[in-house]
């Protein structure tokens, strides 16, 4: 992984150094605040979401075989058909069992409660305030370069993604 983070050091300062020399320091300066900015979002949503699947592990909320099962065979077609003959006689019963069941399974609201954890972690939000206020800086300096900017953008979320699947594999 040091050698991935080297190599896009090193990529990164002579097109830096590059482009100082050539005197397009405003498009460097494009450049380099959306691929930090970029970048930093990234990174803060990895870590983010890391913090809350390890903070649902140590919690215990792990999957369970009633859920593996849930997900393997959601509407029970790998049932016995003598089973399934026995318990769904009556169309009642049925039509109130599925209304139960459609009751258990809306639980968003706690789901979602859950998960902003990570949505609405620091390490992320402070990256989004810095690059919306480096977007208005720039362009209130009028010095702000469209093509510099979105391609900083796209280049910063690219390294922080070939980082991140290095970091991950160095985790596992």
């Amino acid at each position: 992984m040091r050698k991935l983070i080297y190599r896009l050091l090193l990529v990164k300062i002579i097109f830096a150094l590059v482009l100082f020399v050539q005197g397009y320091w405003y498009w460097l300066l494009n450049f380099e605040l959306a691929f930090f900015a970029s970048m930093f979002i990234i990174f803060g949503s990895f870590s983010g979401y890391k913090r809350m699947v390890d903070r649902r592990i140590d919690a215990g909320e792990g999957l369970d075989k009633t859920l593996l099962e849930k997900i393997e065979d959601p509407y029970e077609l790998f049932e016995d058909e003598s089973l399934q003959s026995k318990e769904k006689t009556d169309l009642k019963e049925v039509i109130k069992e599925e209304k139960k069941r459609l009751k258990q399974n809306k639980e968003t609201f706690k789901k979602t409660v859950k998960s902003t954890t990570g949505i609405l972690s620091p390490w992320r939000f402070i990256p989004y305030v810095f690059l919306v206020l480096s977007f208005i800086a720039l362009n209130n300096n009028h010095i702000l370069d469209i093509f510099a900017f979105l391609l900083g953008l796209g280049l910063g979320i690219l390294s922080a993604v070939m980082l991140g699947k290095a970091w991950i594999k160095t985790l596992s």
